[in-house]
């Protein structure tokens, strides 16, 4: 499911009008809301990760694994 989110995400990045910068179409509008929605997934699926790896204190915890770092990044990011 998350692959498919980052699909979809990838492909709404790259339909995105960007003459319009200020999103005042309703192409740029329904394309920033399927951001919004996809951001929001990518946040509850780092959330459940750290609440079922732990976040720092183990061997196996979320922040041991450089993917997971990278994926943090990003979601912090967006």
């Amino acid at each position: 499911m998350i692959m498919l989110c980052i699909l979809i995400n990838s492909i709404c990045l790259a339909m995105y009008d960007y003459s319009d910068r200020d999103g005042l179409t309703e192409y740029n509008k329904i394309l920033n809301w399927i951001g919004v929605i996809i951001t929001i997934i990518f946040i509850v699926e780092a959330a459940l990760k750290i609440f079922a790896m732990g976040l720092v204190f183990h061997k196996y915890s979320y922040i041991r694994d450089g993917w997971n770092i990278l994926d943090l990044t990003i979601v912090i990011t967006g």
